[in-house]
């Protein structure tokens, strides 16, 4: 696959979808999902909206969910 110039070489990874290992990992995932859902919606609570802020940085799924659980 061709990469624009300037472009992460991992940029166009994630063609397939990250799988979860265990429950916890499972957990995590739909946290994740249910407090970028409210942000996007204006419903988060705080905890939310600190939370979706503290993981934005991250560049993969993995890496989101590896900072959300070690909260």
């Amino acid at each position: 696959m061709a990469r624009y110039a300037g472009e992460p070489e991992d940029a166009r990874r994630g063609q397939i979808a990250a799988t979860p290992a265990d429950v916890d990992e499972a957990r995590a995932d739909r946290e994740m999902a249910d407090a970028e859902r409210a942000v996007a919606l204006g419903t988060a609570s705080p905890d939310q909206r600190e939370a979706v802020d503290r993981i934005a940085h991250a560049r993969t799924h993995e890496e989101r969910r590896s900072l959300w659980m070690s909260n």
